[in-house]
């Protein structure tokens, strides 16, 4: 096992944390890193399953529930896949059929036990390449948390005989070698989903559509550091999404089916983008030129673009086109992932603002007026300008700092200028532009400190996790970075600004800075979406991505779904919105001052 060291883990954050990157990027980047692979050879159903979209029977939904559990235990712990010796999407078509023709659980049982016979799980010293059995005495030992409840394997009622006993005796095997696996891992120890191939899907090709949702499961149930916190039962998750996959006629059902399976997940850092972007531009490709925040649950105009004339900031947004916005968030839950039922901002913003043409017929809420406008709408979704700029403020002796407009070199100039200032805003309530935890941790943390446990999945036991602590503080580039740079030390108080559209980076930045002695954090909860991104092809040239590494309190507690919580609450007010006031920088300064 490699030992994950936080200099890499700094270079991964600066890398790779939160890439939500374009479909043709994604897809790009995946096929040009591709490995050869013996099982490419098997092209069998390249074009398609031969597996057509039918109603399914009670037993067949059951038994294609059984297959999926199956299949995805075996592809992640059999050597032969591990080895990228068996196209195992290639074997799941060969035995769907079968399946399918089972009328009864035992039936199924026998057609899973005989189809497995042509993989033979070999003797436990011959299980693993390279590795001794002091090699799997150390994988062992160092397994960390196991988060995920396998015990089905042992249930005869279930699998019958045959089945507990091959599937036992792959679950004694400790493979860390999986350059070829469908769950590889990089040098920093991150796993990849780089060699699940990438297939077109036919309209009505309910293999195909089956495949989708089976490797998205598996994917999330045994690489998700999440899977114990879903928003439903993860595998009534999959009974219920097996008839409508399979039932889906065309491509359009087939992304919204296997959307409602994601939205189940309720991972805020989940990316779905289709061939023809069809959970994007829902509503249509147009967009009303306006920023939006969630405020008492309703849709607040925040900013508008500059030569706007219709909409106005305090209006709070009813209908679009004749469909109420209440009705776009019910209908758009069905397809995201939301970390809780009012946590839709970052999810929808864009959907909540789309319009089918360049014009569109908005009815807002102005003060006790409601009100009917037609608005001229963007080809691009319009973007928050901040009023305020990096530097101190004029009416107090402040420093500001705008972590989304930094460029390199910016925050060690600021931090010269400000230090003699009374205190300093960190406004965290943006998405930062340059990973700023450890170099102004630097600064404002006088002693290293633990801020975060990292679980990070084990190579060799697939749903297994184990926590890496993470420090932040004074000597930790020099320590890790080797950067010899002098940060003098900053005196005054220190105010970092969150709210819900504070995610992943910026959570984890607010985890380490919060640790500086003068530090408070002020606003209302972040969504609770920390870690990475791992991306995986699914048939129908679907992107779909998942945080992979949990990002946990130092002692161990969960802040997934259920986010960063502030020192001081402080929350924006319609009032404030329509004075052009920001109610958190009051907050801060008040903070600071007081």
């Amino acid at each position: 096992m490699k030992e994950f060291s936080q200099k890499k883990y700094i270079i991964w954050t600066v890398v790779a944390i939160t890439l939500i990157l374009g479909f043709v990027l994604i897809k790009d980047c995946i096929s040009s890193n591709k490995k050869s692979l013996r099982w490419e050879n098997d092209t069998e159903f390249d074009q398609g399953s031969n597996i057509k979209n039918q109603e399914l029977s009670d037993i067949q939904i059951a038994s294609l529930y059984k297959l999926c559990k199956v299949w995805g235990y075996t592809k992640y712990y059999l050597p032969s896949v591990i080895y990228g010796e068996l196209n195992w999407d290639a074997e799941l078509f060969r035995v769907m059929p079968d399946i399918l023709k089972a009328s009864t659980p035992d039936e199924a049982n026998k057609v899973l036990a005989s189809w497995l016979e042509a993989f033979p799980v070999k003797a436990k010293q011959e299980r693993a390449k390279g590795e001794s059995e002091e090699d799997w005495e150390k994988i062992q030992k160092e397994a960390g948390r196991q988060i995920l409840d396998t015990t089905w394997i042992n249930d005869p009622a279930f699998l019958g005989k045959e089945l507990n006993v091959y599937l036992n005796a792959l679950s004694e095997l400790y493979i860390s070698d999986r350059e070829n696996s469908y769950a590889s891992f990089d040098e920093i120890g991150v796993v990849s989903f780089e060699n699940e191939k990438m297939y077109e899907a036919s309209d009505g090709d309910m293999g195909m559509y089956l495949l989708g949702l089976f490797r998205f499961w598996n994917m999330y149930e045994y690489y998700s550091p999440n899977i114990e916190i879903t928003t439903e039962d993860w595998d009534t998750v999959l009974l219920d999404s097996i008839p409508k996959v399979a039932k889906a006629a065309d491509y359009r059902s087939y992304v919204l089916a296997i959307a409602q399976a994601v939205s189940k997940t309720g991972d805020a850092h989940i990316t779905i983008v289709d061939r023809e972007r069809l959970l994007y531009y829902y509503y249509g490709q147009y967009f009303l030129p306006c920023d939006i925040k969630m405020i008492n649950g309703q849709a607040v105009v925040t900013q508008v673009k500059r030569d706007e004339e219709q909409l106005m900031p305090g209006d709070i947004l009813l209908q679009i086109d004749g469909m109420a916005v209440s009705d776009r968030i019910e209908e758009q839950s069905m397809y995201h992932a939301l970390p809780e039922p009012d946590k839709i901002r970052n999810q929808m913003k864009h959907l909540l603002l789309e319009a089918e043409k360049n014009q569109a017929k908005v009815q807002v809420l102005r003060g006790e007026e409601t009100k009917t406008l037609q608005v001229k709408t963007l080809q691009y979704q319009y973007e928050y300008q901040n009023p305020i700029k990096n530097g101190i403020f004029e009416s107090a002796n402040i420093g500001y700092i705008d972590v989304s407009a930094l460029k390199t070199g910016d925050l060690e100039k600021l931090m010269k200028d400000y230090q003699n200032t009374e205190g300093v805003i960190v406004d965290l309530r943006y998405y930062p532009s340059t990973v700023i935890t450890y170099l102004l941790g630097e600064y404002i943390v006088p002693e290293q400190k633990v801020f975060s446990c990292v679980g990070m999945p084990n190579q060799a036991i697939p749903g297994a996790f184990w926590n890496q602590k993470m420090v932040v503080g004074k000597g930790i580039m020099k320590e890790q970075m080797d950067d010899i740079r002098i940060f003098k030390p900053y005196q005054g108080k220190v105010v970092i600004l969150m709210d819900e559209g504070s995610q992943s980076q910026s959570e984890f930045a607010i985890m380490a800075l919060r640790q500086a002695p003068n530090a408070v954090v002020v606003g209302s909860p972040s969504i609770g979406a920390d870690g990475n991104v791992a991306m995986v092809s699914l048939p129908g040239n679907i992107m779909f991505g998942m945080s992979s590494l949990g990002i946990y309190t130092p002692d161990g507690g969960q802040t997934q779904r259920c986010g960063l919580r502030p020192d001081v609450e402080c929350y924006p007010t319609l009032e404030g919105v329509r004075d052009g006031r920001d109610e958190l920088i009051e907050k801060a300064i008040e903070v600071i001052v007081k």
